[in-house]
C-alpha cells in the first residue's frame, strides 16, 4: 500500500509546484472570485433592506451573508479541474505521456488536485476560517460555527471535493470522443453553479424543485457542506445528506471506471 502511494507523491509535489510557479494567476482568480462573492453579499444586502420582513426563506440578513462567503470558501476547496485538463491533453496530445506512466489514469489527476489544494488551504484557510468566527462572534444570529461544526463541514468538505472530482473525470472522458470541450465545459458550470446552490440558496427555489434537487448530486457540492457549517442540518437531516454525498461519491467512482473503459478504445491522439 506505501509503495503504491509513494508512486504517487511526484503528482502532489507537481500540483504544489504549479500554484507556487503561477501565483500571481492563483491571486488574480481569488481576487476575482472574491469580488464576486462580494458582489453578491451586496446583492443580497439590497433585497433583504428592501423586503418587509426580516427573514426570507428561513434566511435572516446575518445568516445569507455567512452563507454566501462560506459558499465561496466552500466553492474554492471543493473545486476540480480534472475535466479541463484532460480536454487539454486531449486536445495537444500530450495525454499521450500520462496514459505511458504505469499509474491509474485518474488517480494522477486526483493526486495532483490534492497538491494544489494543500497549498490553497495554507494560503487562504486559516485567514478565511477566523474571519467567519469572528463575523459569527459579532453576529450570533448567523449561524452557530463552532468546533464541532468545523469539522463536520471539513468532513463534507472532503466528500464533496471527491464527487466533484470523480463527476469531472467522467465529464472530461467524453473529450475522449469529442476532442474539445471548452464550450460543454463553460455551460456545465453554468449549470452547477446555479444548481449547487452556489448562486442562490436551494431553499429560494420553488419548494417541488428544492425538494428534487436536494436529491440530486450537484446539491452535495455547495450547498450541503455549507448548511452543515452553519449548523442547519442537524440529527436525521444531518444524516440523509451525508448518507447523499456518499452515495453520489461511490456512484461517480465506479461510473468512471465504466466510462474509461469504454472510451479508452476510441482515443485517437492529436498532435503531441
Amino acid at each position: 500500500m506505501t509503495k503504491r502511494l509513494h508512486k504517487y507523491l511526484p503528482f502532489i509535489q507537481a500540483g504544489g509546484q504549479e500554484v507556487l510557479a503561477y501565483r500571481t494567476n492563483f491571486y488574480l482568480r481569488l481576487i476575482s472570485q472574491s469580488l464576486g462573492a462580494f458582489v453578491t453579499y451586496f446583492l443580497w444586502q439590497s433585497i433583504f433592506l428592501s423586503a418587509n420582513h426580516p427573514s426570507l426563506n428561513g434566511f435572516t440578513l446575518p445568516q445569507m451573508v455567512f452563507y454566501v462567503f462560506l459558499s465561496f470558501f466552500t466553492s474554492l476547496i471543493t473545486a476540480s479541474g480534472g475535466n479541463w485538463s484532460i480536454g487539454d491533453e486531449v486536445k495537444d496530445g500530450s495525454i499521450a505521456m500520462r496514459l505511458l506512466k504505469p499509474v491509474s489514469f485518474s488517480v494522477t489527476y486526483l493526486f495532483q488536485e490534492l497538491g494544489e489544494k494543500m497549498m490553497t488551504l495554507g494560503l487562504v484557510a486559516i485567514p478565511f476560517i477566523i474571519g467567519l468566527v469572528l463575523f459569527q462572534i459579532f453576529n450570533p444570529a448567523a449561524g452557530v460555527f463552532n468546533v464541532g461544526n468545523i469539522l463536520l463541514y471539513l468532513i463534507s468538505s472532503l466528500f464533496a471535493y471527491l464527487l466533484n472530482f470523480y463527476f469531472n473525470i467522467c465529464f472530461g472522458f467524453t473529450a475522449f470522443i469529442f476532442k474539445n470541450l471548452w464550450g460543454s465545459n463553460m455551460m456545465k458550470n453554468s449549470i452547477i453553479a446555479f444548481m449547487s446552490g452556489a448562486l442562490i440558496p436551494i431553499a429560494f427555489f420553488p419548494h417541488d424543485i428544492a425538494v428534487v434537487l436536494q436529491f440530486f448530486p450537484f446539491a452535495s457540492l455547495i450547498y450541503t457542506p455549507v448548511m452543515i457549517g452553519m449548523g442547519l442540518y442537524r440529527g436525521s437531516q444531518f444524516l440523509m445528506v451525508i448518507f447523499l454525498q456518499v452515495f453520489w461519491l461511490l456512484f461517480f467512482f465506479v461510473l468512471e471506471k465504466i466510462i474509461w473503459r469504454v472510451t479508452i478504445i476510441r482515443l485517437n491522439i492529436q498532435g503531441g
